[in-house]
This record gives structure tokens, C-alpha cells and sequence, in this order.
């Protein structure tokens, strides 16, 4: 039987910036998110599970600080290191928080965003951390990560607080998050609809296009990929009138092989680790991609500054 290797691609993402100001902000002047007080007890618990979750190398203890996507990426990482012997590294550093808003809200969940400086991997952690009631903890929902020289907007504020924008709210740019999402994901999906040209044809797009590309000229392999955009919760007002929205897209990888082939992916890969045997008949990978999405104010196309993701689960016949 003839086997057939895969390559994997890795990338990175790149940003440029304009900007049109704008004086507008949707929020409701009630509660704020958290305290400074809280934010440090958030981040000191949050590494303290998440080193005993690698020490284990046991993926459930994160659900006690994670939840979501970002809770899907991490347990996929951990299920690939089961499966590969390997281990992960733990966070012994210190943690280097370089910004912390906390905007206001009128009722629960509540969250805050922040940035978290990892110098070892020469990245910025973008992140939102969310408590659904008063009696829940904090649960990091979403992690995208920039590189460290990536310039990231400034965020309005008002009386001192992060300003937010409702995901359904254009004012002020080429559209609102909520429609963003729906054009980048379609924009990845079929490069030639009209959905293209509504967003950047950034780093990222770019990356996914050149992989599905590779895949697809795979002789005797019928390839296809799909995208979604899940409902977009996080979204904060620019200085310049634009919006950073956190979108959570969904990608299906889906392989239909010739008989007498077998589909199979290098050594070590997270691919290799869900599907050790190959795929010589029909299989698909499934992938969760948090994107920091940025709406830049006038008419200025949406682009990703960073991203976190990976394979969170696969079968094959």
C-alpha cells in the first residue's frame, strides 16, 4: 500500500494599522469587570492549575480555570502529549502583565481583558477572562496570541473604564464584529467570493490558503476545508473609532482517499498523534482558531493581529 505524507504548515501573523476617530462606545455604567486586586489572584490561580495540569499531564484540572474553545485547544494539546509521550513546559517565570482594562457592565457575565508578555516565545497573550455569575470563578474564554513587536490599538476609555461595543454595532466602521467574523470566515472558506474582498488578505489567511492548497494536490486525495464563525461576545471601542472583536472560527479539514492509499502525517504532529493510522478510506480533523480581529475605524478592511489554535479532535474510517 502506497502512503502518501502530508506536509504541515506553521506561520505567523502580521498587522499594519489606519485609523478614523470616532466618538462612540456602548456600555453600561454599573459594575466594574474586576479589581487589580482580582486580576492578580486570577492570574497567580490560573498558572498555579495550569502547572499542575502539565505536571499531570492530565488536561482536566484546566476546566476549573478554562472554559470553551480555548478549554478545547488546551485539552487537544494535552491529549496530543498523552499520545506522543512528550511534555510541556510550565510557566515558572514571572508574569508580565503589560495591560489590564476592565470595562463596566450592567449585569453578569462580566470580563476583562488582558495582556500577558511572554518573552521566552517572543509572543503577547491577548486575553478575556469571564465570570458568568457572582458566585462563579473566572474562566479564561479566549487566549489569541500576537507577536511580541505587534503593535495592539489602544482601547477607549471612559471615566477610566474599558469602553465595549456591542458585537451587532457597525457605527463608525466597514461593518460590526458580528458581520467581520461571518466575512473572514468566508473570506478563508472561497477566496473568489464577494466575502473576500470584504477583509485584509492577511498572515493568516494566507497560511490557511497555502495549507488547504498543499492538501489539496495530493494525488489520489479529494480535499476540502470548511469554516464558521462562532457568535462573537467580545468586542472593546479603539481610540480611533475601530473595535478589537475576539472570534472564535471552526475549521473542518475532510479527506475522501482512493482505495489503496493511505493518507498519513510526519512523526510528532498533532495530525499523526489523532489519526496514528492514517486515513485510507475517509477522515476528518476538526479545529478551533481564536482570532484578535481588528475593525480599524472609517473603512479600513478587518485583519487578524494573532491567533491560537489547533486540532481538538479527528476520526477516519
Amino acid at each position: 500500500m502506497r502512503r502518501l505524507a502530508m506536509l504541515v504548515v506553521a506561520g505567523c501573523l502580521a498587522l499594519s494599522g489606519c485609523a478614523v476617530p470616532h466618538d462612540r462606545g456602548d456600555v453600561v455604567v454599573e459594575k466594574t469587570a474586576a479589581r487589580k486586586s482580582d486580576v492578580t489572584a486570577v492570574f497567580e490561580r490560573y498558572r498555579k492549575v495550569r502547572n499542575t495540569a502539565i505536571e499531570l499531564l492530565d488536561a482536566k484540572p484546566l476546566s476549573t480555570v478554562e472554559t470553551g474553545p480555548v478549554l478545547a485547544i488546551d485539552s487537544g494539546s494535552f491529549d496530543v502529549s498523552q499520545r506522543l509521550a512528550t511534555t510541556q513546559k510550565q510557566d515558572t517565570g514571572s508574569v508580565e502583565v503589560t495591560d489590564v482594562l476592565t470595562p463596566r457592565f450592567g449585569a453578569y457575565p462580566l470580563w476583562f481583558f488582558a495582556v500577558v508578555k511572554d518573552r521566552t516565545r517572543g509572543v503577547n497573550r491577548v486575553q478575556i477572562f469571564e465570570r458568568a455569575a457572582a458566585v462563579d470563578p473566572w474562566l479564561l474564554v479566549a487566549s489569541p496570541e500576537t507577536l511580541a513587536d505587534t503593535p495592539i490599538p489602544d482601547v477607549r476609555r471612559r471615566r477610566g473604564q474599558a469602553v465595549t461595543v456591542k458585537a451587532g454595532d457597525g457605527v463608525g466602521m466597514s461593518m460590526s464584529a458580528t458581520a467581520a467574523a461571518k466575512a473572514y470566515a468566508k473570506s478563508l472558506a472561497d477566496e473568489s467570493s464577494k466575502d473576500a474582498g470584504k477583509v485584509a488578505d492577511d498572515s493568516f489567511i494566507k497560511q490557511m490558503r497555502a495549507t488547504a492548497e498543499t492538501n489539496g494536490t495530493l494525488e489520489g486525495v479529494k480535499f476540502s476545508q470548511s469554516w464558521g464563525a462562532d457568535d462573537v461576545e467580545h468586542v472593546l471601542r479603539t481610540s480611533d473609532g475601530g473595535a478589537l472583536a475576539f472570534v472564535t472560527l471552526l475549521r473542518l479539514d475532510t479527506y475522501t482517499v482512493k482505495e489503496g492509499l493511505t493518507v498519513s502525517w510526519p512523526e510528532g504532529t498533532p495530525q499523526q498523534a489523532f489519526l496514528s493510522s492514517g486515513i485510507s478510506s475517509s477522515g476528518k480533523l476538526r479545529y478551533y482558531h481564536q482570532v484578535l480581529l481588528y475593525l480599524p475605524g472609517g473603512s479600513g478592511k478587518p485583519r487578524a493581529l494573532g491567533q491560537y489554535g489547533g486540532v481538538v479532535s479527528a476520526d477516519s474510517e
